[in-house]
Parts: C-alpha cells; structure tokens; sequence
C-alpha cells in the first residue's frame, strides 16, 4: 500500500481529480506516476495507476477511431441515464440477452451462437418509482488477456452496480470466479470488507469519519493533504492510514453486485450451490415467468447496497405529490432536497411538512432544514 508519498506526489494528484476531460486526466496521471518514489511501498499503487492510464489511452484511441469513421461516440460506450446503472456480464449462452428482455421489454440479440450480442445495448427497467438502466454487453471471451474482454470491463468499472450471469447447466462457480477474477485485476471488488475505507465527499460540514479505530484527527490530516476538506470516511476496524490513502487514490473500486443463475429448471440445486459459495454476494434465480418478483428483488438491492432513497416532493399550493421521486443518498437532509429542487428554495427556506405514515406517528409534521430524511417521504417545502 502506499504511504508517506512526498508533497510532490500529493500535489500532482489534486490535478488528477481536477482534470475535466480524459485527455488532461491522462497527462495528469503521467504526471503523478513520475512523482511517486518507486519502491515496495509504492507497488500496488505503481500498479494500478500504469492500469489507469492504459485504460485511458484505450478510451481515447476507440474515440478518435469512432470519430474518423464518423461514428460519433465510441461503440462501447453508455450514457449513463435514469437514477442507477446496472451493467450485465457473462460468458456465452449464460442468458444476459434474455433477462435483458424480461426485465426491459427490449429485443436483444441473443441465440445458440456465443457471441451474437457484439455491442452494448441500454434500456431502462422501472421498478416503484426506481429507474435502473440496464446495459446487456457482449459475453466475456474466456481468455483472460483478450482485448475483447477489456472493452467489455471498462464498461464495468463505471457502472453503479454488477449483474454477473451465469449459466446452471454450465458449472456456475467457475463461470463466477472467472468474471470476478476480470474484475479484480481491472482494480473492480465486489465485498465491502475487500475496501476497508470508503471516501464520500461533499461540499461542505467538514470531515466525519465513521467507523475504525484511527484517530479522526489523522484521518482529517491525510485527506487535508491531498486537497479535501468536506467527506464522510467510512472505515473497517481493521483500516489503518494507508487504507484511507488507498481510498483517496482510488485503487479499488467497489461495485455492489448480484449473482443472477439462470435455466435452473435444467440443473435443481445450482442456484443454492452458488449462493453457498459466494462469500456474501447476492444470488437471484432468473425465470422468464418469474420477471417481476427478479425485477423486486434487483430494485431492494440496489437501493441497500447503494444507500438510497426515494423521496417525493409536494406542491404547496396545489398539494399535487410528484409522480416520480428524487433518487438521493441516505444521508440526505431536507435542505439537499430544497437546494435540487431550486436554489431559490434553498436560500429562503422557512420550514418543510413531512408524510411518511410508515415512520411518523403523525403525518404531516413540521421540521427544519437539518431534518434527516427517509425512504418514500414526502416532502412540501415552504419558502
């Protein structure tokens, strides 16, 4: 893990996090590599910025590509839409296409012949005021030096969230560890406890750390070295300084995701093999006749592993409550929601009133701009 990098080092990657294209984001990681002093210490993060920039570099090359042939936007690449982006990975034949369809009602290209899925396909799956745009990518070459493969987990990196597919005909853990063995060294984990320190930051109420057994003081320091001033760190027990360096530096990226088996009809008993195996991954059965409750179980999920809530607004003057909610982190406050819904709200806030007959005895009530808020509240502000 990296430790103790020189002010030097610090410095150039401020300019990483500041850069707004990939083009500047790649000369600033150059920049930063030729400022880390090269020893032991330093591997892993050596390591894994060398990825980034390869990474990098591939992302442009395709663009320039697509722009020569008059393409446009690369073929690979999805613009993120709707409140969570759940992108779908498997080998050939493991059913990606096909749960696609049910939980989209999109026509995917899928068959017997592996391969027949050759770009990223988006569509959208609505479940209670949740909309989740789902990516069906081509399938997994097994080869783990393909370029094939590099394309498909760029797209993984980037997402909110993972749907591995696997086959139960076709022995299921080695399709999972195969995909997870991709992720891992594309810097992807899929546990929580493999990321012992996580940084949310924030545009102001200075830093909280949560969690661990470090002096938040230090913590403060050592994020305050590296240009952040307002964040939320979530630590491990187990977490020591060079974790939350490490979190700072994005060595990892965690992504929450779902094991979902699919043709059990054909192989009883795999989807409870897979579950036993995972080591706390989520494991969803896929039936065609079964969509709504998978599309139920995928839209719980994502909003405990992705701390997120729904929340509704209402109109002071016509009592009219919004059809569809705002799609916020947990944590949010009434005044996050004033400030998204106009800056004039924030700025003249008076009060808001509250419903939520689930949690509040009594509905509306009456609170201030610090008020903590809740899944499926809804909320009038007064200005």
């Amino acid at each position: 893990m990296p430790a103790n990098l020189p002010p030097q080092a610090k410095a150039k990657w401020l300019k990483v996090m500041e850069a707004r294209t990939k083009e500047e984001k790649l000369q600033a990681l150059m920049e930063f590599l030729s400022a880390v002093p090269k020893h032991k210490g330093t591997e892993k993060l050596v390591m894994q910025v060398r990825r980034q920039i390869a990474r990098l570099r591939e992302e442009i090359e395709r663009e320039k590509a697509a722009r020569r042939r008059g393409g446009g936007a690369p073929s690979f690449f999805v613009e993120k839409e709707g409140d969570v982006q759940l992108v779908l990975l498997g080998l050939p034949n493991s059913g990606k296409s096909t749960l696609f369809k049910a939980l989209t009602g999109l026509e995917a290209a899928c068959g017997e012949a592996p391969f027949e899925t050759e770009r990223p396909q988006p569509g959208m799956m609505e479940w209670e005021g949740l909309h989740v745009q789902l990516v069906d990518t081509p399938s997994l070459v097994p080869s783990e030096s393909s370029p094939r493969n590099s394309q498909i987990l760029a797209l993984a990196y980037n997402a909110d969230a993972l749907a591995i597919v696997v086959d139960a005909t076709q022995d299921p853990l080695a399709q999972l560890e195969f995909v997870e063995r991709l992720l891992r060294a594309r810097g992807v984990v899929l546990r929580e406890e493999e990321k012992r320190a996580t940084i949310e930051r924030r545009s102001s109420g200075g830093i909280s750390v949560v969690g661990g057994r470090l002096n938040p003081s230090e913590v403060a320091a050592l994020l305050r070295d590296y240009g952040i001033y307002h964040a939320l760190v979530r630590l491990s027990d187990n977490a020591t300084l060079d974790d939350v360096e490490a979190a700072v530096l994005e060595l990892t990226a965690y992504k929450p995701a779902a094991v979902i088996v699919t043709k059990t009809e054909k192989a009883p008993g795999a989807a409870a093999e897979v579950a036993s195996a995972a080591r706390g991954l989520k494991v969803l059965e896929f039936g065609f006749e079964a969509s709504n409750a998978l599309r139920e179980e995928l839209g719980r999920f994502l909003l405990e592993k992705l701390n997120l809530i729904r929340v509704y607004t209402r109109n002071p003057k016509s009592g009219e409550v919004s059809a569809k909610p705002l799609v916020i982190r947990r944590g949010a406050r009434v005044e996050d929601v004033a400030r998204i819904i106009h800056s004039r709200l924030y700025k003249e806030f008076k009060y808001a009133l509250i419903w939520n007959e689930r949690r509040l005895k009594f509905s509306p009530v009456k609170v201030g701009r610090d008020f903590l808020l809740d899944d499926m509240d809804v909320v009038e502000i007064v200005a």
